[in-house]
């Protein structure tokens, strides 16, 4: 009895940090949705180089076959780099589409296949 129980908790942490992988992270605004982003990156995309630039790493998105809307991305990111390093206000926006792209990045296993040979996973 004892066994069974010891296996339906190693099952229930195992589904409990199963689900922290795949639950969408609550943010308030772009800039909180890129850090998540930049933390699945850092995190789950393999051969991204320290001190990564946001357009490489996107390039690097695209080439692996990460399906997004990325004309919404690219503009997203403007506005947050604009916002950034430009002293603009912080974009009103646009944070839905960047922790989507941040989820599929969670979900997805890079390397597995080349874009080309079908390795779309999303």
């Amino acid at each position: 009895m004892i066994a069974i129980d010891i296996a339906v908790f190693v099952l229930l942490g195992a589904a409990a940090v199963a689900m922290r992988r795949i639950r969408p992270p609550v943010v308030q605004d772009l800039q909180e949705a890129f850090q998540d982003l930049d933390r699945s990156i850092t995190k789950f995309v393999p051969d991204v180089p320290a001190g990564y630039t946001w357009g490489e790493a996107m390039e690097r998105l695209k080439a692996s076959g990460v399906k997004a809307d990325w004309p919404k991305m690219e503009s997203n990111l403007a506005n947050y780099e604009a916002f950034r390093y430009g002293g603009r206000e912080m974009p009103a926006g646009g944070e839905d589409e960047v922790v989507k792209l941040s989820m599929k990045i969670r979900r997805r296993i890079f390397g597995y296949r080349n874009k080309g040979k079908g390795s779309e996973r999303d």
